[in-house]
């Protein structure tokens, strides 16, 4: 997710215009960059193995120290012993998981003119913990939506309009009894007694029917210019860790949805011209009077989201076996979005060609560095919401505001005299547009593929979604020509802004910006939370890179993807897959880990 956009894209303005102008001109002027060499032996795509879980014993304390010197304070193991299968080349595939999913079979149906969404939800699952389950949680993050406090809202510019959610008709398949439902303070969570606990291992199917009001926000859960975004609107499934169920409060700065893979199977009924973008694939659809019904079916995701209008243009391709669907009110196509003298007209079919290049790029930059996307669909949305994008499975939402071009003006002409600035002197780019996209395309791995609890360690999400936006522009780097990295201040390098470096550690540290595996609701400020997680956290994770080498590093994130894959991952689980690889006695590591983060949290 791109939060706080109005912070980042000033900064971004200026990193894209800088990468633009490096990308126009032949001129070498890449710096000089010093990389550490690993003191593990980098293992090469048929040497590299994995091996038997390994144990983390940090000492570092809970507040990061800076140092001026290397100061491991990582116990050094013995070098682990290989087993048999071999850590993942580039361009991996990433394989479904053969253990039972839970399922989802939903009747869904959007009723515009009351602005509901609900149905009937048949949810089969499984107890996958060691301890009897005496009650169910579920989240309906809908409901919070009856006050603008409760959505993240200030009171003042929104009125959201929302409900609370009908939750009805709850039934256990095991006695076919009645579940009463019960609501916390927070009324987003709610209970379910369970008359019979579930043991481990044990099975039931838990039916109910639900209706939601979806509010009038210009938002990732909304409507607005009638384009409904339909995001985390029926009843879920908590996750159960080892803390129990998962209730931490909702976040509406960056992400804290946590659940389980799933497989779904919908219907989902609209009024007849009405499109829709949604996670899966539709394998059906049939007119059914003044309806549509869409058949849909979406393997091994978190989550079924859907956007849906009478408005919606539609443009398709398909990239490497993946088939690429991109939805806009069609309005944009008439909308004047720049203003100098006189006003700039912007063909959105520009627009429309820039995201699907970035679409089809970040597949490719993606499935290359961390492993094949494994899904057939991804859709995206290009919507006004308050935020630059959200992720979602197989579909992303891009506000519309991203579509608003960076622009190169050529005043030339005007210095002779012969006229006054006008349009014919702007040139667009839509390079933050596409930044955009890669970002929430690259959340596609990360948490899609590999998820987490992003509330409470929400650098597993954005910080290292946040470095894909490297890969992103590496590749593209890459297809214009060049054999160098890209120019941009995007990357933030050792040479120029050292993440060891005391006076950097000290302004971190009083702006409670680090440990970079604190929880959101540790942070001061969002602002705070937002250049932590999203930059120092990139900026980290870049110069983890640059210590253990540009390929040696990708290896790392492919067998942590490989891993991980549809479950849950966590912070100790990241640095098991970097110290297996690296070892504990690399130094220039050691600091950057001892300084950024505090391992004794994952203990």
């Amino acid at each position: 997710m791109k939060r706080g956009k109005r912070l980042l894209s000033v900064l971004l303005l200026f990193v894209m215009i800088v990468t633009m102008a490096a990308c126009g001109t032949e001129k070498d002027t890449k710096k000089n960059e010093t990389k550490a060499t690993p003191t593990a032996s980098a293992p090469t795509e048929e040497t590299k193995k994995p091996s038997e879980a390994v144990t983390v014993t940090p000492t570092n304390e809970a507040t990061p120290t800076p140092t001026d010197e290397p100061t491991p304070t990582l116990t050094p193991t013995s070098t682990p012993t290989p087993t048999v299968e071999p850590w993942p080349a580039k361009s991996c595939d990433i394989l479904f998981p053969e253990r039972e999913l839970y399922h989802y079979d939903m009747d869904l149906q959007l009723d515009p003119e009351n602005r509901t969404v609900g149905g009937h939800v048949v949810f089969t699952f499984y107890n996958d913990s060691e301890e009897s389950w005496n009650e169910l949680c579920l989240r309906d993050y809908s409901s919070l939506f009856i006050d603008a406090k409760t959505a993240g809202y200030d009171p003042k510019q929104y009125t959201p309009n929302g409900a609370l959610t009908e939750i009805l008709n709850v039934s256990d398949s095991r006695n076919e009894g009645a579940l009463d439902v019960e609501r916390d303070k927070d009324v987003s969570v709610v209970w379910l007694k369970l008359k019979t606990p579930l043991a481990p291992g044990e099975k039931m199917t838990l039916s109910y029917d639900f209706s939601a009001k979806i509010p009038t926000v210009s938002d990732r859960y909304g409507v607005y210019d009638n384009v409904y975004n339909v995001t985390n609107f029926y009843p879920i499934l908590a996750e159960y860790d080892k803390n129990g169920w998962s209730h931490e409060g909702f976040i509406n700065c960056g992400e804290c949805f946590y659940s389980e893979v799933s497989n779904y199977d919908v219907r989902l009924t609209v009024p007849k011209g009405f499109l829709v973008a949604t996670t899966g694939t539709e394998s059906d659809k049939k007119e059914d009077g003044d309806k549509v019904v869409y058949t849909l079916k979406a393997p091994c995701v978190r989550d079924f989201v859907f956007s849906a209008s009478d408005q919606f243009v539609v443009h398709e391709a398909d990239y490497d076996g993946v088939h690429v669907k991109l939805m806009y009110n069609k309005k944009l196509d008439s909308e004047i979005i720049w203003s100098v003298d006189s006003p700039i007209k912007i063909d959105m079919s520009d627009a429309v060609a820039a995201t699907m290049e970035a679409a089809k790029d970040s597949l490719a930059a993606f499935g290359e560095a961390l492993g094949r996307y494994p899904y057939d669909e991804l859709d995206i949305v290009i919507a006004k919401i308050d935020a630059g994008g959200m992720e979602y499975p197989n579909m992303i939402i891009i506000t519309d505001e991203e579509i608003y071009p960076i622009g190169v003006f050529d005043y030339s002409d005007d210095m002779q005299g012969d006229k006054e600035p006008d349009a014919t002197d702007f040139t667009p780019s839509f390079v933050q547009l596409t930044t955009c996209v890669a970002h929430e395309i690259g959340h596609q791995w990360f948490m899609g593929i590999v998820g987490s609890n992003s509330g409470m360690e929400p650098w597993l999400d954005e910080s290292i979604t946040s470095y894909t936006e490297l890969i992103y522009e590496e590749y593209i780097w890459a297809k214009r020509g060049k054999t160098d990295k890209p120019i941009s201040l995007l990357r933030h390098s050792r040479q120029t802004t050292d993440l060891c470096d005391v006076t950097q550690l000290k302004y971190m540290m009083q702006r409670g910006m680090i440990p970079l595996n604190q929880s959101y609701y540790e942070f001061k400020e969002d602002s705070d939370y937002i250049s932590a997680i999203y930059q120092e956290g990139q900026t980290t994770l870049y110069q983890m890179e640059e210590i253990l080498g540009h390929d040696e590093f990708q290896s790392v994130l492919r067998e942590y993807v490989r891993r991980n894959a549809f479950t849950n991952s966590t912070t100790a689980r990241f640095f098991e897959v970097l110290f297996e690889y690296a070892g504990h006695d690399n130094a220039d590591l050691n600091k950057l880990i001892d300084n950024m983060f505090d391992l004794d949290r994952i203990k």
